[in-house]
């Protein structure tokens, strides 16, 4: 599909994709940015209450017949800070139903949040000390590959919770699973649908710990997600087909 017309990209490029081979055959790449936000931020809710509230061990307790009380109550969620690393389309979208049961949200990234009652954050550093769940929202580039490494977790407030709905690679594996290994930590537990290696080379560091709770990139994949981006995709086609119509997204020039 040739791009005789220019066009701008405006979101991030698409990690998956081979842009330099593409654009060298003349293949315009182009993506839906958005069509899976709501899907992504119910994901990332869920996700947020499983380890807050420990589904999975009251539920492993309960199938062995364990009438198990928590050691200490749990905190609500209007006790809780949420910090969103990327507040753009997706990142927004948790925002937003994280407020309703009161939850205090902050962002950090290019976009500013406050127009959506999101505080912003003066710095990674900042964001992380001050939030009790971290949301990571980014796309996967040279600037944020290895982010949030070794350093980064300790930098957290004692019991938080790290979630990562983004891209693999952006988070340390190793060193993730190194600081939930550590009952010191001040990382308790975290939630991960991207990996660095995911289908056949899936093989984190993170198995067997019982506070990752890993589940293989299924985020954004529901009916009306999936339906929204083939939409978008047949109209983007159609678009370029006729001369790259303006406000496409496209990848690479």
């Amino acid at each position: 599909m040739g791009c005789r017309a220019p066009c701008r990209a405006r979101e991030a490029p698409a990690d998956h994709v081979d842009l330099a081979a593409a654009t060298r055959l003349g293949v315009a790449v182009t993506h839906t940015p958005g069509s899976n936000a709501d899907a992504v931020a119910e994901f990332a809710l869920a996700r947020l209450l499983a380890p807050t509230r420990d589904l999975a061990g009251h539920n492993a307790a309960s199938h062995r017949g364990d009438w198990r009380s928590p050691a200490a109550p749990a905190r609500a969620l209007s006790e809780l800070t949420l910090g969103i690393l990327g507040p753009g389309r997706i990142g927004r979208a948790p925002a937003g139903r994280a407020r309703a049961p009161g939850m205090t949200v902050q962002g950090l990234g290019r976009s500013p949040a406050e127009g959506d009652g999101v505080r912003r954050a003066g710095s990674l550093a900042e964001l992380l000390a001050t939030s009790d769940v971290v949301s990571v929202h980014l796309p996967l580039t040279a600037r944020t590959r290895g982010l949030v490494g070794r350093r980064e977790p300790a930098l957290l407030r004692p019991g938080a919770i790290l979630l990562n709905t983004a891209r693999g690679g952006i988070v340390d594996e190793r060193a993730l699973a190194e600081a939930l290994r550590d009952p010191g930590h001040p990382l308790a537990a975290a939630a991960v649908d991207t990996f660095e290696h995911e289908h056949a080379a899936f093989d984190p560091p993170l198995f067997g710990l019982p506070n990752a709770l890993l589940t293989p990139h299924v985020a954004g994949t529901t009916r009306s997600a999936m339906a929204e981006a083939a939409v978008r995709c047949a109209d983007h086609v159609a678009a370029l087909l006729h001369g790259c119509a303006d406000g496409v997204p496209v990848a690479n020039h």
